[in-house]
């Protein structure tokens, strides 16, 4: 990178303000002026001397100087060159380059940020499901663009605005925008009833009938690396439980804050058993030290443990609460998006 000369010190300033070239001259005028240089002569010579000097100073300036010739002047990299002085010198030719028609203004699409969509389908197994699904900045912009899918489930007693409440939106476009993350899909389905996993029906829903119509209407990627699932609290045990039921559909699983279901807990030894490993996709697991369900998620990551499953374990600070995940939403999407 080209650096621009350093600036002088302001005591310095006095000694450099006359150029070397103009201290030359003035010590050659002084010299040119000593009248001791000449040679011993009479004074009336010397008076002749002084007055044919006067008169051929005079005429030296009535008589015109040549014009001088200019410095051409640069214009390249202006879209209009400055027409240079008029001069009988010949001058450098003066590079125009006309102004090129401007594009029309076209809107970032990045800076406008992803947007939100609220849609209903018919379920055969809880009715309706509701759900939202977040599509990313510039989604519209090219319709051949397929991307990843992230499905995102909430806690007990709350809907799929849990996701938005802790950031959900504010944190996609941001991490997008800022290329820390490629962007992709998430999708927000609500659990309206909250029953055991043996009669709820919601898993069925889920993978039957939600993963199949967002494939169909929107521009995803619905092979198995491009596909993550997680929840946080509740969320996060259908999560797990949906991660070996449906293995072959997901590449990742975020259990966040997890309380592994009863029902499960018995089956987990016959699905790390059964299940080639191979097959299995990758858990993230995190919990905060003062949560109550600290417990079941430790001795979860300790099967994961014993089996030799490939996971991650995060024990953080804090419990169970909605500024917790908040804390930590940067780290988990960030985590669903590092193979994309």
């Amino acid at each position: 990178m080209n650096r621009r000369p350093p600036r002088p010190k302001r005591g310095a300033l006095a000694v450099c303000a006359t150029p070397r070239a103009d201290k030359s001259i003035i010590r050659s005028m002084l010299k040119r002026q000593d009248l001791h240089s000449f040679p011993h002569t009479s004074p009336w010579t010397l008076i002749g001397l002084l007055i044919v000097f006067v008169m051929s100073a005079c005429q030296s300036n009535l008589t015109p100087s040549p014009s001088a010739t200019p410095i051409p002047t640069s214009t390249i990299g202006l879209r209009t060159a400055e027409p240079l002085p008029s001069s009988t010198a010949t001058q450098a030719p003066i590079l125009s380059i006309s102004p090129t028609a401007s594009p029309s203004p076209t809107t970032n699409c990045l800076r406008l940020g992803g947007t939100l969509q609220k849609e209903t389908i018919s379920s055969e197994y809880v009715g309706e499901l509701n759900f939202q699904i977040y599509l990313p900045p510039c989604y519209q912009a090219d319709p051949e663009k397929r991307y990843p899918v992230l499905y995102l489930l909430h806690g007990l007693s709350y809907d799929e605005e849990q996701w938005l409440q802790i950031g959900l939106v504010q944190e996609m476009d941001s991490l997008i925008v800022n290329g820390i993350i490629a962007p992709f899909l998430v999708v927000l389905p609500h659990e309206a009833r909250f029953n055991p996993p043996q009669t709820s029906g919601f898993d069925d829903a889920l993978m039957l009938e939600l993963v199949p119509w967002i494939d169909e209407q929107f521009q995803t990627l619905s092979e198995k690396p491009f596909r993550a699932l997680g929840g946080l609290s509740r969320g996060a045990a259908w999560a797990v439980h949906i991660g070996f039921t449906h293995h072959q559909q997901f590449a990742s699983i975020g259990a966040h804050s997890l309380p592994i279901f009863e029902a499960d807990s018995g089956n987990l030894n016959a699905w790390l058993t059964s299940i080639p490993h191979a097959d299995l996709p990758t858990f993230y697991i995190d919990i905060g030290r003062s949560d109550q369900e600290v417990q079941s998620a430790l001795e979860f990551a300790n099967q994961l443990d014993a089996h030799h499953i490939p996971h991650e374990w995060h024990l953080f600070n804090d419990g169970h609460t909605q500024t917790y995940w908040f804390n930590h939403l940067q780290g988990y999407l960030k985590w669903y998006a590092r193979n994309w």
